[in-house]
């Protein structure tokens, strides 16, 4: 059998998955829900990714080769959201562990998968705004610098969180006669099928309301704005700022006055006014700008790397 690569993106609303084959023809691909451990729980998120896995083995038309300890992909890539630290690595090395899921692995950050699709040389900055926002940049001798990532309590500016979030505050200010943003507040409530702004107070503060929740009101946003609606596109231009300070931040540090520039994140991806916004907000001039619309391709090309022995796997073999 040809040898096998598993490319897999998680993020904070979605989890990907891709089989591909050495030379990167893709096999088959499968979709799940949110695998950031730190939004929704280890359980709920290793979830995600056996039943992403499991969905592309299915398209693949492949039979998975576990038989005993025989493991399922010569290499993987798993380029996850809220994994940054060691300890985070560690769950989910014990999670793969377990599967048998690869002879070799790496287990990077999702910006990571961003930079590899999107820049010719694998360097330069990728800056992601899905449900959540991270920046990240490396030079070509490998040093790396990021920003961001800090996740809804503490940062995500510029996220799709942020923009739910100032929608709902904006919403609420023009209920009160403090702002006057009729058609914002309108599409909120018929977002969420709600009939007048009092009931947002209970909507939003019930058990249960999640970041990717709030994040999905960026979608109301984005329509708007492309609609020409004011208020919508303040919004993104504010969110714009934010993320153009977190590459402007990461590009200092690492001394690169016009690095590749790769975007991604289901936000940045749709919404033209976002990425004009950030765009426009940059001192600096992107050698050139590429949007990433598959991520996990990313993450195959990583894992070719590791097959190719051009990279180290991240994590003892597993």
């Amino acid at each position: 059998m040809a040898e096998l690569l598993l490319g897999l993106d998680g993020g904070g609303s979605r989890t990907r998955a891709v089989v591909a084959t050495r030379d990167g023809t893709v096999l088959g691909t499968g979709d799940a829900g949110s695998s950031n451990h730190q939004a929704v729980g280890f359980e709920p998120a290793v979830r995600a990714l056996d039943e992403a896995v499991a969905a592309a083995w299915v398209a693949s038309g492949i039979v998975p080769k576990v038989t005993g300890a025989e493991t399922m992909f010569d290499a993987a890539c798993l380029g996850l959201a809220g994994v940054d630290r060691t300890a985070d690595r560690d769950l989910i090395a014990g999670w793969a562990s377990e599967r048998h899921l690869a002879r070799r692995l790496a287990i990077v950050n999702d910006a990571e998968l961003v930079l590899a699709a999107g820049t010719e040389q694998g360097w330069g900055v990728a800056l992601i705004a899905g449900t959540g926002s991270i920046c990240l940049g490396r030079m070509p001798d490998g040093a790396i610098a990021r920003a961001g990532g800090w996740g809804w309590r503490l940062g995500d500016e510029g996220s799709g969180y942020d923009v739910g979030s100032r929608a709902l505050r904006l919403a609420t200010q023009t209920a009160d006669g403090r702002a006057g943003a009729g058609s914002l507040l309108r599409a909120v409530l018929a977002h969420w099928s709600l009939d007048m702004p009092e009931q947002l107070l209970p909507r939003a503060y019930r058990e249960g309301v999640s970041p990717a929740e709030v994040a999905r009101l960026a979608v109301a946003v984005v329509r708007l704005a492309d609609a020409g609606d004011e208020p919508a596109r303040g919004i993104l231009r504010d969110a714009g700022a934010e993320l153009a300070r977190h590459v402007e931040t990461v590009a200092g540090r690492l001394r690169l006055t016009s690095p590749p520039l790769a975007l991604g994140g289901g936000l940045l991806r749709t919404s033209a006014v976002l990425r004009e916004a950030t765009l426009s907000a940059l001192s600096l001039t992107p050698a050139q700008v590429r949007v990433v619309d598959d991520p996990a391709l990313g993450a195959v090309a990583i894992a070719r790397r590791l097959l190719d022995g051009a990279l180290e796997t991240s994590l003892p073999p597993v």
